[in-house]
């Protein structure tokens, strides 16, 4: 899972990402923002997707978004 959740911030330099406790149904919640920022976004990751490499790249451009980052 370790490896897996790398992967996922790798793609989002300059972003925090705190995770969660992996839910029953599998979900893997994480916490992303800026220190800089007030700005919060919490997503459910599906973890049976997040060695898809297109999923992460999808994941990560959707917090860069929800959070202003470009």
């Amino acid at each position: 899972m370790l490896a897996l959740t790398h992967q996922f911030v790798a793609q989002l330099p300059n972003i925090d990402c705190l995770f969660g406790p992996l839910t029953p149904d599998g979900g893997l919640p994480v916490l992303c923002g800026r220190a800089s920022s007030d700005r919060r976004l919490t997503l459910m990751l599906d973890t049976a997707r997040l060695r898809d490499r297109a999923y992460c790249a999808a994941q990560a451009q959707q917090v860069r978004m929800s959070l202003g980052i470009r």
